[in-house]
């Protein structure tokens, strides 16, 4: 029952939100973001993120590109890795990279989280740590 009653509190005190930032790991791999606000398989081992990601499976044929099926899937992120940034920006209105370099990237499992309503006016801001995987 107190299960049942936080939760409620949870969604109801979320429910009003327009968007959320600071609450995102990137699972570069699977190329998708989860949520360390709503998600409730994601979770941290020590050294890596681990969640349960939707993920198309099949596509419809023609040119629509729309996903017919979906599957869940166990994604892993390592705390820290790398990625590829622009290093250099040039052409017609800088829109074209000349010259791409690697550089450390690290998720904290301490996010701070900002929640904004409709008028983009910040209601609250929460520190939250992503729980470790059992």
């Amino acid at each position: 029952m107190k299960k049942l009653l936080a939760l409620t509190s949870i969604l109801l005190s979320t429910a009003s939100f327009a968007y959320v930032t600071g609450d995102k790991i990137h699972f570069q791999k699977d190329s998708t973001y989860v949520s360390a606000a709503y998600s409730k398989s994601l979770c941290f081992d020590g050294e890596n993120f681990k969640a349960n990601i939707r993920k198309c499976t099949r596509w419809t044929t023609n040119d629509e590109r729309r996903c017919t099926r979906y599957g869940v899937f166990a994604a892993t992120q390592p705390q820290e890795s790398t990625r590829k940034r622009c290093a250099r920006w040039g052409g017609r209105d800088d829109s074209n990279c000349l010259k791409w370099e690697t550089v450390r990237y690290f998720q904290s499992e301490v996010r701070t989280v900002k929640f904004y309503g409709q008028n983009d006016d910040l209601r609250k801001t929460e520190t939250i740590v992503i729980p470790t995987c059992m």
